[in-house]
């Protein structure tokens, strides 16, 4: 068996009173218009479209220069210069992420965002502060990783580092969409301890492409079981961890089963190996009959450990996983409804 349901082997452990939550968005259906939900279905198709173009854009760009199109290859060269200029956010970066977060969460059925604990990010770098750094690790990855957007477009999350896959990151169209929508980042290793040595809070989808293949509209399933490298990396420079679960993300995009050995083996070699449809008339964009509740764990805090034993690692994260399990376990019937009794998370 290539996975497991670790939620009842932890079953013994995970706490059943109930946890302080802050919930900083709660949408109210009744509130929303047609208008808002097509303005947010843009913003959506928007981040969808944008990913796409740039996976796509040295081809378009090598095209574009082979059959003459001087006026395409040159707006494809201006973008990649804007992409790459330094440059600070300003009051038009400003207006597009408020929009981009006020209707994004309009176009769902329903939305909420809430934060275990009682902590919501620190804006703050300062080494004094009482609020440990923290590394914010987001399941599913979905197909398109919708839950990760609505965050990082948020304004509570503006000063963390998200961290993209890095031959995505480093595509024009799509480091430029990020770069004036919220705090994006690489996710190759060297660009990650450098975020975390400058104290900044950092943000990943850790399953990657595989948990995007794995993605089911009818089960729940992250793939974690196999990695370790970002416990190591918070392990060595004591950062905390927040596991954080997108209730109702494997639901937004229908995507092909099965063939997974293949499909697996395409991910390791970083090729994306699903086929998806959302909307039934758009299907780039999300389904728009899904309720999201996005749950932000409480900080899991790790020890500073300069040179951790592959046993440090394994330890904490096996209590990592079992974190991810309870969230999953303490929310699911307040996401899913009473039917989620039955329901179990796979872990592969």
């Amino acid at each position: 068996n290539q996975h497991c349901s670790i939620a009842g082997h932890y079953q013994g452990k995970i706490a059943q009173m109930p946890r302080k939550t802050i919930t900083v968005t709660e949408l109210d259906p009744s509130e929303v218009t047609f208008i808002d939900k097509a303005i947010g279905g843009i913003f959506l198709g928007l981040f969808v479209l944008v990913w796409l173009l740039s996976i796509a854009s040295p081809f378009l760009f090598a095209l574009a220069v082979l059959y003459k199109y001087y006026a395409s290859a040159t707006f494809i060269a201006t973008v990649t210069f804007a992409s790459y200029a330094k440059w600070e956010r300003g009051a038009i970066s400003k207006f597009y992420q408020q929009n981009c977060n006020y209707y994004s969460v309009r176009y769902l059925k329903t939305c909420s965002i809430v934060f275990e604990g009682g902590q919501l990010p620190s804006p703050t770098k300062d080494p004094a502060s009482a609020q440990q750094q923290t590394f914010y690790a987001i399941h599913p990855h979905g197909a398109f990783c919708i839950g990760w957007a609505l965050l990082f477009c948020h304004d509570v999350m503006q000063h963390v580092r998200f961290c993209f896959a890095p031959t995505l990151y480093a595509t024009p169209f799509f480091r430029l969409f990020s770069r004036v929508t919220g705090n994006p980042g690489s996710a190759e290793k060297q660009s990650m301890i450098k975020y975390m040595k400058e104290g900044e809070d950092i943000a990943l989808p850790p399953g990657g492409f595989e948990e995007a293949t794995l993605s089911c509209m009818t089960q729940d399933r992250v793939f974690i079981k196999k990695r370790t490298g970002f416990i190591k990396l918070c392990l060595q420079n004591g950062m905390a961890v927040r596991p954080v679960y997108v209730f109702g993300e494997k639901s937004l995009f229908w995507n092909i089963q099965g063939c997974w050995k293949t499909r697996l083996n395409l991910n390791r070699q970083g090729l994306p190996a699903i086929l998806t449809w959302g909307h039934p008339f758009f299907p780039l964009i999300p389904k728009n009959t899904i309720p999201i509740r996005v749950v932000v764990g409480a900080p899991l805090v790790l020890p500073k450990i300069a040179d951790p034993t592959k046993d440090d690692v394994t330890t904490w994260h096996n209590k990592y996983m079992a974190s991810l399990s309870r969230i999953f376990e303490e929310h699911k019937e307040s996401a899913y409804g009473d039917n989620a009794k039955t329901m179990k998370l796979e872990i592969w």
